[in-house]
Formats: structure tokens, sequence, C-alpha cells
């Protein structure tokens, strides 16, 4: 499952390479975008004290059909967290999104939604070797510098779901650097 994972982000980052076509509108240009994120998620069990939260990076690239409608993929690599009840990691995830963009304030500011799936491998005590997928959304802000550059604040629900009866949540804060083009 990690060999097509990584798969799918090599097709979607292919796909952006070789678009060619600018957005117009909001004062930002080009429809193809990439960035890297700093990101914090933290996997937490609803029926347990189990709570643990690492850092990781989170690399994303997507394409515009046009100033509302894109795709977007994140795949990312994260830390691990010792707690008494043993070793946690969420060792990588993959996630393919449609993003719904929002322009605001001016013409450099815009909020977007992301809805989609994500697939996420790591090691919580109880359940070792964990390849899960499931569904994930949130939300984020984008603040232009210029045209082909922002900063990225985003919030991200990247699953939720069961683990052998087990509900969890796997969520993240991110702040980033977007380059368009």
């Amino acid at each position: 499952m990690k060999y097509l994972s990584v798969a799918v982000g090599c097709l979607l980052l292919s796909a952006v390479v070789q678009a060619e076509e600018t957005v117009q509108g909001a004062g930002i240009e080009g429809h193809r975008y990439l960035g890297a994120m700093i990101s914090s998620p933290q996997y937490k069990e609803d029926d347990s004290n189990v709570d643990f939260r690492s850092a990781g990076l989170l690399v994303r690239g997507g394409i515009e059909f046009n100033e509302v409608l894109a795709v977007e993929g994140h795949f990312g690599i994260f830390g691990e967290d010792v707690t008494d009840d043993g070793s946690y990691q969420i060792e990588y995830l993959a996630s393919i999104y449609a993003r719904g963009n929002l322009p605001l304030i001016g013409q450099r500011i815009r909020l977007y939604g992301l809805g989609g799936l994500t697939h996420f491998s790591g090691n919580v005590p109880g359940f070792r070797n964990v390849d899960e997928t499931a569904i994930g959304y949130g939300v984020g802000i984008e603040l232009y510098g210029n045209e082909h550059t922002a900063l990225t604040l985003e919030w991200l629900r990247h699953a939720v779901g069961d683990i052998r009866n087990v509900d969890y949540t796997l969520e993240s804060a991110s702040l980033g650097l977007l380059y368009r083009f």
C-alpha cells in the first residue's frame, strides 16, 4: 500500500508540472502550485487516554481548474512521540483532496476548503503497523506577498475512523509556503 500511495503522489505532481494555463482573477498568477508545510499531527482515540502529537513535514502540490476548483495532493513524514504507554509514530501520510477556493479581502487573501481521502501508516501501542485509509477534510488561508508566493495556515482532519473497533481521529495544524507557476 505504501508503494501505491507514493505512485499516486508522483502521478499528481507529474500532472501539476504538465499543466500550462493561468488562473485569472484574485491577483494570483499560475494554476499549478507546490509548497511545503511544517505540521504537528495529533492522534487521539475516543474511548481511551491515547493522545499523541509529533512534528513533521508535509509537501503539497495541486492544479486549479479555475479560480474556485482545484485538486491537491499531500505527502508527509513525521517524528516519533515516546510516552509511558510506548512509542507512537505516524510514519507517513498521503492525501488527495478536492479543493474549493474563496477569494477574500483585496486580491491577495484566499480561504479554501479541502475534502478527500488520506492513507496513513504508523505504529500505535496495541496496533503495530497500522495502515488506514479514511476520509479527510479541512480549511486554510493563503496570504499572498506577490502573484506567485503565499504564506499558508491550514487545519486538517486527515482521518476519522476505527482501528479494530477503536475510534480515532488524526488531525493537524500546519504553517507553510506555497509557490505558484
